[in-house]
């Protein structure tokens, strides 16, 4: 608990109206998906914070951590709160430091191409921007929570999506970061420029951090150039395994901006989206379908999109190859970016709360090892009479891995557990990664010592706890395994 002589002090930084204790409005930030469906089975879970604080400015963020490392206070940073790996979760209280307020941008140069903002700046606002800015620009590393996400959560988690494979991530875009350390000093990271091999690469460790080192609180970002076209071909196949080998021969003949595969479950809640809107659009429901985004000159990404749409229509696995543009085109990644939540729509109810693996939805695996994963998925699923889908960024070997269990029992969140164990063992064995783009947080945090090995994980403390050696920012997430992180078997 904080007390009054504290909240005194933060309310005189911020204002009586930019700070609160109301359980109402503390509830509001007390969860994610999957810690609100496990708070059913166990009181524990219920992690409500103690404060919430909306800062305006630098100088009042500093004001506040100088005081939270004054008296011990935890500080947990929080843009738009989408991540899945419980990043923003307030696991001992606390103070969530809820940076919407700080949604300036506040410098667009077009003649060095950057743009300069504040980390409550949403990444939607700063895209419609650059787009409507000169002949266009963007900034593409395009998130699958595009339409909410902030700039500074994009940075603190290293958000990327379906454009990663050509256009990289959000670290690929960042030139300079201003920070606040937890020990409360105002430090500047990166230049202007691309290139730099001028001491130690800080800014890039910073990026990725989740709030861990330090708090952002301006950041630099470079743009580029809108294309001029989008095209997306679209074909349907009666095997996963052919998708993949069909991505592979794509992938040998040009670097798309998107190379994606989505199974029959997501196909069919793709439709549930689609059928709202007109022109009517229906994909075919199959065993699963790849889609292929191209960007670029008009001519050359359609000579490229007919010799893709030919390569898939000679292959005895495929049918009804579209070739899609304009409207249908934006529609259809529209329902893409929305198929988590439209499989709501279609799973059948359950009259238990449910929730989802956390630890296994977004693998990277070697390319020659997607199929291989995701088979062990449908094994372990059907074993276990569960719902399940398939999905991912073929490109980069990002896998999304999807199954709901609804919780009756403990006995199920040990199922969650042993699921989640089996998978990682495996993608770990291929020589792959525990989270490809939805960061560590609570939940993937016992598996990192599987991935790194102990040594590396005690090297990541130390140096955390040269940037923050009182452990205020985000403690318990990403190498500091807490009590809460729900897998305790992984080891076994």
């Amino acid at each position: 608990m904080i007390n009054s002589s504290i909240k005194s002090k933060l309310k005189g930084i911020v204002g009586e109206k930019y700070i609160t204790d109301d359980p109402v409005e503390l509830y509001c930030y007390s969860h994610d998906f999957v810690s609100r469906a496990l708070s059913w089975m166990n009181r524990d879970y219920n992690l409500t914070p103690d404060l919430v604080i909306k800062p305006l400015n630098t100088d009042q963020v500093k004001e506040i951590i100088d005081i939270a490392n004054n008296e011990h206070l935890e500080i947990i940073p929080r843009g738009a709160g989408t991540s899945y790996g419980g990043q923003f979760l307030p696991i001992k209280g606390g103070v969530i430091l809820d940076f919407n307020r700080m949604n300036k941008i506040l410098e667009i140069n077009t003649e060095d191409n950057f743009a300069i903002v504040e980390p409550g700046v949403l990444y939607k606002d700063l895209s419609k921007r650059l787009r409507n800015t000169g002949k266009g620009y963007w900034i593409p590393c395009n998130p699958g929570s595009a339409d909410v996400c902030t700039i500074g959560g994009m940075i603190a988690n290293n958000a990327s999506g379906e454009s990663a494979i050509k256009y990289g991530t959000t670290r690929d875009y960042v030139l300079n970061l201003k920070t606040i350390l937890g020990t409360g000093q105002k430090i500047q990271l990166g230049r202007l420029v691309k290139k730099t091999v001028s001491g130690l690469d800080l800014l890039s460790l910073f990026i990725g951090s989740e709030g861990t080192l330090g708090v952002i609180t301006e950041a630099t970002l470079q743009f580029i150039a809108l294309p001029e076209s989008f095209i997306t071909v679209l074909g349907f196949f009666d095997s996963i395994e052919v998708v993949v080998q069909m991505a592979k021969k794509i992938k040998d003949y040009i670097i798309p901006m998107s190379l994606e595969i989505v199974d029959q479950l997501i196909l069919s809640g793709m439709n549930s989206y689609l059928s709202r809107l007109t022109p009517k659009i229906v994909l075919k429901v199959v065993e699963a379908a790849l889609l292929v985004r191209l960007d670029g000159d008009e001519k050359v990404i359609s000579d490229h999109a007919n010799y893709i749409a030919n390569l898939i229509s000679r292959n005895k696995y495929s049918s009804d190859v579209k070739i899609l543009r304009g409207i249908e085109h934006d529609y259809l990644w529209k329902a893409r970016d929305g198929a988590g939540p439209s499989l709501l729509r279609i799973i059948r109810p359950f009259r238990n709360v449910a929730t989802f693996p956390p630890a296994i939805m977004d693998f990277s695996v070697p390319y020659s090892k997607i199929y291989s994963l995701m088979n062990k998925l449908a094994e372990i699923m059907k074993a276990n009479n569960l719902a399940f889908s398939r999905l991912g960024h073929l490109g980069d070997g990002n896998v999304h891995l999807l199954c709901t269990i609804p919780l009756k029992s403990k006995a199920d969140i040990q199922k969650i557990s042993d699921i989640q164990n089996e998978l990682v063992k495996l993608a770990i064995s291929f020589g792959g990664s525990v989270t490809a783009e939805h960061g560590c947080g609570v939940w993937k945090a016992p598996y990192l010592d599987l991935e790194h090995g102990k040594e590396v994980i005690e090297l990541m403390s130390k140096i955390k706890s040269i940037f923050d050696p009182n452990n205020i920012l985000n403690p318990g997430k990403m190498y500091s395994i807490n009590k809460l992180a729900l897998f305790p078997t992984t080891n076994k």
